[in-house]
């Protein structure tokens, strides 16, 4: 039997692999629990960075490193800890809150953040269920994930799919370095992510909900707790917390759900989308957390949402989370919100959307902060760099990242990552860009080529040297 035939088969709250292996148990043992394979089991421990007690982990993410001046950490690392508006750091050193502003009167993403309190519970009123979808599509809201996916859509194939068990599953594996959005709201406003968790349970029929939040984020985790245990859920709908075991590439739905069923992370073709097909062979709606915060706020106003959460960090004098119209000219967001660059420091070039988003110039500072606009904005993680580095450095960053995160399941991306660094020839690389992006299976090894092809166009010379006239 496939594992995935396997784990779709589990009853919601067996024995899962991940869990036992959490517990310390060696992998003879969870075989025989869970009735998996020492090898898949061994496979599992070995694909997830937590599962290993390594004491202290250096952040390796893209603000650390070069807050650290691009040199090899130490010891044992992690690839961003969602703390990079305090560059460098560590996993296991003292935390510091969240700076948040917002460039809008009335903030949206932020109005539990940074508005005035108010009850907690009022989130969960919800209009007649059968209206909910309506007014969700209405206010044209999209993932703020990456895909910018139309939600309504998504709800929809849910609800329409034939099944007797649903899931909403909040995507809280926040792992592209320079991103730190999801942390803020899960410790922050964790009723509007539940709430809005809540409203799609209403509207597509779901029974179970899942918040995923990744192991690197204990504060939130601990928070989300408390928050369902106070929740005002809608009858018969329950939420459990997953507690990630470090791997980037769960960020991807599909690989998400394995995750919570207890296997490798590893991307499954499309399609079936979660929404026919999700965890356990049931419909589920993956949502982010950020496009789950809204929904109250949408559902409330019946209005179109038109701002989005970005984190600011790297050469900037005021790292932040920083909400602001979309539109807004990226020069606006990191001067204003993020105080410009730090002292004596020039501007290069910002880092934004992660590993997989795309490298902005200075020349190109007015670009407007749009999916259309800035295809690679993804998630919003933007990390400001300045003249001190140098496009093939943070190349270098940017495949080492790509190699170490790769999960393996497909030719394209498990060889072509590793082969990234070894690539001298403009050429070479060209070719090897191509392969990645048209033959991954997922949008990782799909979205490496994107920032590359940016250094390329815009500091050629620093890539592979000085050109020939």
């Amino acid at each position: 039997m496939h594992l995935k035939e396997w784990a779709s088969r589990r009853v919601h709250g067996e024995v899962n692999v991940i869990e036992t292996l959490r517990e310390g148990e060696g992998d003879a043992q969870v075989s025989r629990r869970t009735g998996v394979p020492i090898a898949a089991v061994h496979g599992v421990r070995t694909f997830y960075g937590l599962l290993h007690d390594e004491g202290t982990r250096t952040c390796t993410g893209t603000a650390c490193s070069f807050a650290r001046g691009w040199r090899p950490s130490p010891g044992a690392e992690v690839r961003c800890v969602g703390r990079c508006y305090q560059a460098p750091c560590e996993l296991t050193a003292g935390d510091h809150p969240i700076p948040a502003t917002s460039l809008v009167p009335e903030p949206v993403v932020f109005r539990g953040v940074l508005g005035e309190p108010s009850d907690p519970q009022s989130a969960y009123e919800l209009p007649a269920h059968d209206q909910i979808l309506a007014l969700i599509e209405a206010s044209g809201l999209r993932g703020r994930g990456g895909a910018a996916y139309p939600t309504a859509a998504k709800w929809r194939a849910a609800a329409i799919t034939p099944s007797a068990t649903r899931y909403v599953v909040a995507n809280g594996d926040e792992g592209d370095p320079g991103s730190f959005v999801d942390r803020l709201l899960l410790e922050r406003d964790p009723h509007a992510v539940l709430a809005g968790m809540n409203a799609c349970a209403a509207a597509i029929g779901a029974t179970h909900g899942i918040v995923y939040i990744r192991g690197e984020y204990p504060r939130a985790i601990e928070i989300m707790r408390r928050a369902i245990d106070e929740a005002r859920l809608i009858p018969g709908f329950d939420v459990v917390v997953h507690v990630g075991a470090g791997s980037y590439v769960c960020g991807e739905e599909t690989a998400l759900l394995r995750g919570i069923e207890g296997l490798r992370a590893e991307p499954s073709p499309k399609p079936p989308y979660p929404a026919e097909r999700g965890l356990h062979g049931r419909p589920t709606v993956v949502q982010n957390v950020e496009t789950l915060s809204i929904i109250p706020w949408v559902l409330r106003t019946g209005r179109r949402p038109d701002t989005k959460a970005f984190s600011l960090s790297g050469a900037l004098a005021t790292p932040c989370a920083a909400e602001a119209s979309f539109g807004t000219p990226l020069r606006t967001l990191l001067d204003v919100a993020g105080g410009g660059m730090l002292s004596g420091r020039r501007f290069k070039m910002a880092l934004v959307g992660g590993p997989m988003g795309t490298v902005i110039p200075a020349h190109e500072l007015d670009t407007p902060l749009t999916f259309h606009a800035m295809p690679g904005m993804g998630h919003g993680g933007i990390v400001a760099l300045d003249d001190s580095v140098s496009a093939r450095t943070l190349a270098e960053h940017l495949f080492g990242f790509a190699a170490a995160e790769s999960c393996g399941n497909c030719t394209p991306c498990r060889a072509g990552t590793a082969q990234l660094s070894r690539t001298t020839d403009e050429a070479a690389l060209v070719r090897l860009l191509d392969t990645l992006e048209v033959g991954s299976l997922c949008g990782f090894g799909a979205g490496v080529p994107r920032p590359i092809r940016d250094l390329l166009r815009h500091f050629p010379d620093e890539m592979f040297g000085e050109r020939a006239p």
